[in-house]
């Protein structure tokens, strides 16, 4: 059973982690697995997000500062204009600490609420922060996938480059659940851009990404070793990490095979098949 295959073009990759402020100096300190850092660089690191207007700057919280500082390193790396890209953004919690905030000030009685707040805490606010700023009237999507984050967020890049054409940016973000909601299984604050591009550019962007649902004429077959119960929150961090491993070896690694990444929830029973991206070398 063949699925469905989709391509698109790698053309940058940007990263924020408060341990990795760049996709570069992850690379450089060996693609650890680790994006949360210690809890030092997690309470000072400041994503400087330099498209955004000081006075909005200040005014967002350090996840949208993230996905924004992420975009940039993808676009500047990639070529693109930032103002003619398809945005696509992905996460579980979206603007999780502003919105925290903003339900504690609905639960004092006497306290004010705040309206900034209050349009700051929506899922899609990064996305539109990033088209004041940068005079984009391209589509902007924001999505909640669960488990299923990097699958669904693909889906809808890639499809939308191969109607469209041009220039799309999958981000994929987190924002460490503040208190009273912090717990052990959260993923921490991160981001990630990956820009592609509908068409090849020569050999300065020598590698592309497939996506197809299964595998080669056939069906994906679970491996009970590999898959448990779903169990606690739903975590980006394997996908992801997988995905940027795969990049990144490519960028890095002279001579690198291609790359296979497997997506999908572990131990699902709604998965009647694995998704798979390849990562291919252009020759």
């Amino acid at each position: 059973m063949r699925g469905p295959r989709l391509r698109g073009y790698l053309r940058g990759i940007g990263l924020w982690t408060p341990a990795h402020p760049s996709f570069e100096s992850w690379c450089a300190a060996g693609m650890p697995e680790d994006f949360a850092g210690t809890p030092e660089q997690a309470a000072s690191a400041r994503p400087p997000a330099e498209l955004l207007h000081p006075r909005l700057r200040r005014r967002t919280s350090v996840f949208t500062r993230a996905t924004v500082t992420a975009l940039e390193a993808a676009i500047q790396q990639g070529g693109a204009s930032l103002d003619d890209v398809r945005i696509v953004l992905v996460s579980s919690f979206g603007e999780i600490e502003t919105t925290v905030e903003l339900l504690a000030q609905l639960a004092d009685p006497h306290g004010p609420v705040s309206p900034t707040k209050f349009h700051n805490s929506v899922h899609n606010t990064a996305t539109g922060y990033m088209s004041i700023a940068s005079g984009n009237h391209r589509e902007a999507t924001a999505l909640a996938g669960g488990p299923h984050n990097l699958e669904i967020a693909t889906l809808e890049l890639l499809a939308g480059l191969a109607i469209d054409g041009g220039d799309a940016v999958l981000i994929i973000a987190e924002e460490a659940l503040p208190d009273p909601f912090a717990r052990p299984d959260a993923d921490p604050t991160f981001a990630i851009a990956v820009h592609f591009a509908a068409e090849p550019a020569g050999d300065r962007h020598p590698s592309s990404l497939d996506i197809r649902i299964g595998l080669d004429g056939l069906a994906w077959e679970p491996d009970p070793a590999e898959d448990l119960p779903l169990e606690g929150l739903p975590s980006m961090i394997p996908s992801s990490y997988a995905l940027l491993l795969g990049a990144g070896r490519l960028a890095t690694i002279e001579g690198a095979p291609t790359q296979v990444v497997i997506l999908g929830a572990h131990g699902d029973p709604s998965v009647e098949m694995r998704w798979i991206l390849t990562l291919v070398r252009r020759s």
